[in-house]
């Protein structure tokens, strides 16, 4: 199976789109969370972090904070990313979700019943 780390990609795209975020006088905050290993490539967590970071930039009424958060609540299907910023209307919160399961794995059942027991 192919995993990667949430953390990881998020420190990439942060890194690749500082420049950009500096320009504009946007300064970002991230909250405290444990390292999240999902089931997908890391380009593809790269991207799609990226972009969420770009589509704040798009919509950030500078200077101000975009404040990011990981969260990965016990009982979730799916682990999500957040950005929440000052914009020309208040505020706004853009998010991006990453599921915690490999979803074309799901259909084989839980381990317990694949072996023809039970």
């Amino acid at each position: 199976m192919n995993r990667a780390c949430l953390h990881c990609a998020l420190a990439r795209a942060l890194s690749a789109e500082s420049p950009g975020l500096k320009s504009l006088g946007l300064d970002v905050k991230l909250g405290l969370s444990e390292p999240v290993f999902l089931p997908l490539p890391g380009g593809r967590l790269y991207r799609r972090l990226r972009r969420l970071l770009r589509d704040a930039m798009a919509e950030a009424a500078p200077p101000g904070p975009v404040k990011l958060a990981v969260l990965n609540l016990p009982g979730k299907s799916h682990v999500e990313v957040t950005a929440a910023f000052p914009c020309t209307r208040g505020a706004r919160v853009l998010s991006c979700a990453f599921p915690q399961h490999d979803p074309a794995a799901l259909p084989a059942g839980f381990a317990e019943h694949v072996s023809g027991e039970g």
